[in-house]
C-alpha cells in the first residue's frame, strides 16, 4: 500500500505523528511524507497515484495537494471537504447550531469594536476564525478587559486602506470570531475520536506542560461520547478531536478539530495506524 502523508514536521520523536509513521512502515506500507519543508515540488511530475492520503498539515501546500487529490477521486483521511469545514470556525459554529448540538452563542465581525455591545451584556472569548492550538484566544469577562484587548490590538485593528479596495485575503485577516463565555467547571474537556473509539480527558486551560496536556482520563461517559460521535457524523470526520466545557445544563462543544495530536490516548499511534489501514484497504 502506498500512502502520502501530508503532515507537519514532527516536533519530537515522542509525538503521535512519529508513532503513526513508524507503525505504518512496520505494517509494510510505502510512505511518502510531504511537509511545507519538502523543498521544490515539480507539480507536473507529482504523481497522484497513492492508495491513500493522510491530510493532517494546515500548510497552504498541504491544503492544495489534498484538494487536487480529492478532485481526482483519491482516498483521503480525513476527506478534504470534512477537513476544510472544521478549519473554518464560522462554518463550524453554523453547522453545530444547525445540527442542534449544544455550542456557545457565536458572533462574527470584521471590526472587533463592534463586539462592545456584546461584551456589555455577557463575557466573551475572542479568537481568530482559523486559529489553532489555542493561539490568539482572549477572554474578556467585562468591558474593561475588552478595552485592554482593543488597546493591545490597536495596530492590527487599523482599517486597511487601499485605492482598489480590500481583497479577500485582507478581509480574512480581519475577520474576528467571538463566543459567549459560558459558566462551566474549572477544567476543559478534550475528546479524541479514532473511528468509533472515543477517549476523553479533562485538563486546565491553557495546558502548558506535557503532563497538563495529557490531562486526566474522564472514563466512561455516555453523554460526552454520544455528543462527540454526533460531531463526527455532522462533519464527516473519522479522525478528530472535540473541545468541550461542562456547563450547569450539560456539555457544550467549543471546537471540532481534524486529525489532532491524540495526546494522552492509550496506544494512539497503533490505533490511528490500524484505522488508516482499514479505511484505505
Amino acid at each position: 500500500m502506498r500512502i502520502c502523508f501530508l503532515m507537519e514536521p514532527p516536533r519530537s520523536p515522542s509525538s503521535v505523528s512519529h508513532d503513526i509513521v513508524s507503525e505504518l512502515k512496520a505494517s509494510g506500507a510505502e510512505l511518502d511524507i510531504v511537509t511545507e519543508r519538502s523543498g521544490m515540488i515539480d507539480l507536473e511530475n507529482f504523481k497522484f497515484d497513492y492508495d491513500a492520503y493522510l491530510f493532517k498539515s494546515h500548510s497552504p501546500l498541504a491544503e492544495s495537494l489534498a484538494a487536487a487529490a480529492h478532485f481526482r477521486g483519491g482516498t483521503l483521511l480525513n476527506e478534504y471537504p470534512a477537513t476544510m469545514k472544521v478549519r473554518d470556525k464560522v462554518l463550524t459554529s453554523l453547522m453545530l447550531l444547525q445540527a442542534g448540538i449544544p455550542t456557545p452563542r457565536t458572533f462574527v465581525t470584521d471590526s472587533i469594536e463592534t463586539l462592545r455591545a456584546v461584551v456589555q451584556t455577557r463575557p466573551i472569548i475572542v479568537k481568530p476564525w482559523r486559529g489553532r492550538r489555542g493561539m490568539g484566544i482572549e477572554v474578556c469577562m467585562n468591558e474593561a478587559e475588552f478595552d485592554d484587548l482593543i488597546a493591545r490590538r490597536a495596530g492590527d485593528a487599523a482599517d486597511v486602506e487601499d485605492e482598489g479596495g480590500e481583497d479577500g485575503a485582507a478581509l480574512g485577516e480581519r475577520l474576528v470570531l467571538a463566543q459567549e463565555f459560558e459558566e462551566h467547571e474549572p477544567v476543559d474537556y478534550k475528546a479524541y475520536a479514532i473511528g468509533d473509539y472515543v477517549y476523553a480527558i479533562k485538563r486546565i486551560f491553557p495546558a502548558v506542560t506535557k503532563d497538563e496536556k495529557k490531562g486526566t482520563p474522564v472514563g466512561d461517559n455516555e453523554e460526552l461520547e454520544s455528543l462527540v460521535r454526533r460531531c463526527g457524523e455532522v462533519f464527516g470526520l473519522t479522525l478528530y478531536g472535540v473541545d468541550l466545557v461542562k456547563t450547569p445544563t450539560g456539555f457544550s462543544v467549543i471546537e471540532v478539530n481534524c486529525f489532532p495530536g491524540f495526546k494522552g490516548v492509550p496506544e494512539a499511534g497503533s490505533r490511528v495506524s490500524k484505522h488508516i489501514l482499514e479505511r484505505a484497504g
